[in-house]
């Protein structure tokens, strides 16, 4: 039956939610929402301001699509509009701007999304005509003739981004989800969609001059026997591409992934499916971040779209009826906690928990059916099939609970990696669904009642819920919130959560009345070159490149361009520049968007890092500087 969400404060209709989408994966409707909501973020960017084209399969990939550009009648009033002149007429496009738009179109079955490399933004308000449209990115397309191998596609990339390189710009790779690869570039100042396809076209013609026998620029299918075709063509304006992160409709969910030059000179290059996409995005972000910028307002001649927020809120709150997608428990959505000191924080009026590296869940347990919600609202019932035990241990209790499914590894330790990518690795691992509070208790709702009570009587229903296997109600860390911060370091834990004794649950809420602390880990660096700021930083550092001393050089760990004050700035620059060098003192290739623009320095100076742990290429994960160590020298790390 239809089910209401709120998603970014829109209210959609969702229906046939079991509905297998990719018959050969048995991707089911519901695994395409969570979906997009997981991956909205990282999206929009890529996206936004630019006009949508959508390629549909109501019934599935196992029955035909269609290609959608009006939109149909009944379409939310919500939704941002572009209005398109051509000869046939005037054709009204979505535009998406939130988590909200993508779930509507995920609704749509419209799972391939279509865009122009133009950005309404940036042709003027009341501009019209092809001719006027104008870009701040390139894309070359790279479709292989039959027989040929992704690996080979690869290659020609890796080629492009040389050619790119030397022209002065950055470039960023993208497996198409098909079987070729898309390489994208960004322009330093906006142009004109005319001016960029012809850059495409040169590089794609000088290329094919050079490698007549493996690359092609000629659109002639004909010509494309054994060779990889540079398709230049997708820059002029009337022209779309499958958008970065956009799902294929293939018979599988493979997605236009965004990837690394490291990966693509890996010989085992492949393309990711949307579990692998998501695995990405939580170990190391988004590699296309650089790319496009955050658009805060767009204009076009016929819909003021308002403002772009790329940070969004994706609590959804169901309604009535047994929904496969729900934000809510009872009405619930989780508490969260503030960014705030806990160093003060004493016993008699807070308490500690342990701030654990899984997924937030709630738990509905009602005559031996448990319901499983995260923090986004998704329904994950099917994704821990293990949590029914609950319901055998629990009858007798209609309880809703709140906690964090974790997977310990070999050593102990809780990996989110791990938990995440448990069904693909073949890693020892161990399941625990650790409960942490009680919100509604046979019918009685307990989110206003204090925290000690609550926590009474969690520990009263400890015994019964600790005698599943799959769940623990795990201790209180001893105080004052100083010394819980060391426990928690020193036990290799994510961090701790302060909740005030006093504290009421706040559905929804992030309240000083919680407070979490990470555990960041320091370490001591080379530093090894910077790269140059942009926009606020024009004319200074933007980032330093540091590594670690090895032999025969410094191993890259990554760049740090966070918690410097502009003083610290202006002495760095000035103890940097008389240190400069004419090659990278780095052993190894460093990802060609890093090394274009670097400036390679003497060794010399060692800092203090601070960062949450490392990725799984051996860099730095969110590094911070604290300072220069002028008491080390790089032969003493």
């Amino acid at each position: 039956m239809p089910q209401k969400l709120e998603v970014d404060g829109r209210f959609i209709t969702v229906t046939n939610l079991d509905k297998v989408m990719y018959p050969e994966t048995g991707t089911r409707k519901f695994d395409v929402l969570q979906y997009v909501i997981e991956v909205a973020d990282v999206m929009l960017p890529h996206i936004a301001s630019r006009p949508i084209t959508r390629k549909r399969w109501p019934h599935g990939t196992g029955s035909g699509p269609f290609f959608e550009k009006a939109l149909p009648p009944g379409t939310p009033d919500w939704l941002a509009r572009f209005t398109i002149a051509h000869n046939e007429g005037k054709t009204v496009y979505p535009v998406a701007r939130s988590a909200a738009d993508l779930v509507w179109l995920a609704q749509m079955a419209a799972l391939e999304l279509h865009v122009p490399q133009w950005r309404i933004d940036l042709s003027g308000v009341g501009s019209a005509g092809d001719e006027s449209r104008r870009t701040d990115r390139l894309v070359i397309d790279l479709d292989p003739g039959p027989n040929v191998p992704l690996r080979h596609c690869a290659d020609v990339a890796l080629a492009i981004r040389d050619v790119l390189a030397d022209a002065g710009l950055d470039s960023y790779p993208v497996t198409s989800g098909g079987k070729g690869v898309h390489v994208y570039a960004r322009f330093p100042a906006p142009v004109k969609s005319e001016s960029a396809r012809a850059v495409a076209k040169q590089i794609a013609d000088s290329l094919a001059a050079a490698h007549p026998t493996e690359v092609t620029a000629s659109m002639s299918k004909a010509a494309r026997t054994s060779k990889v075709f540079l398709d230049w063509s997708q820059n002029t304006a009337a022209k779309t591409t499958l958008a970065p992160y956009s799902l294929r409709g293939s018979d599988r969910p493979l997605v236009a992934a965004p990837r690394t030059w490291d990966e693509l000179a890996d010989p085992t290059l492949a393309q990711l499916d949307y579990h692998d996409v998501l695995d990405r995005l939580r170990a190391d972000g988004d590699p296309l971040a650089d790319l496009d910028p955050v658009i805060e307002s767009v204009v076009d001649k016929t819909v003021d779209l308002g403002e772009y927020r790329k940070a969004r809120s994706s609590r959804l709150r169901g309604e009535a009826g047994p929904a496969r997608v729900t934000g809510t428990v009872s009405g619930t959505a989780p508490m969260l906690a503030a960014d705030e000191a806990i160093d003060g924080l004493t016993d008699d009026a807070w308490a500690f928990e342990g701030k654990w590296d899984g997924f937030r869940i709630l738990a509905r347990h009602r005559d031996g059916d448990v319901r499983l919600w995260s923090r986004s609202g998704v329904d994950m019932t099917a994704d821990f099939p293990e949590l029914r035990e609950l319901g055998a241990v629990l009858r007798g209790f209609d309880v809703v609970l709140d906690g964090e499914m974790v997977a310990y590894d070999a050593t102990g330790r809780t990996d989110f990696g791990l938990l995440a990518s448990r069904h693909r690795r073949g890693d020892e691992y161990t399941l625990r669904y650790l409960v942490f509070d009680v919100l509604e208790l046979n019918g009685t709702d307990l989110t206003s009642t204090p925290w000690d009570r609550r926590r009474q009587i969690l520990d009263e229903l400890e015994p019964i819920i600790s005698s599943a296997s799959i769940a623990e109600v795990p201790g209180l860390l001893p105080g004052p919130g100083a010394d819980a911060a060391e426990h928690a370091r020193a036990n290799g834990w994510e961090g701790v959560v302060a909740k005030r004794r006093a504290s009421t649950y706040q559905p929804g809420r992030r309240s000083a009345d919680w407070r979490k602390h990470k555990n960041w880990n320091d370490i001591e660096v080379v530093v090894g070159g910077y790269r140059p700021g942009r926009g606020g930083r024009s004319g200074t550092i933007g980032s330093l490149l540091v590594g670690l001393p090895a032999e025969g050089g410094l191993r890259y760990v990554g760049r740090v361009g966070t918690g410097f004050t502009d003083s610290d700035l202006d002495a760095l620059l000035a103890e940097l520049e008389p240190l400069i060098i004419g090659r990278s003192p780095f052993i190894g290739t460093l990802d060609r968007p890093v090394a274009s623009s670097a400036t390679w320095v003497l060794p010399k100076l060692v800092a203090d890092v601070r960062f949450m742990d490392w990725t799984s290429t051996g860099h730095l994960r969110h590094p911070s500087w604290r300072g220069v160590r002028r008491d080390k020298l790089p032969g003493d790390l």
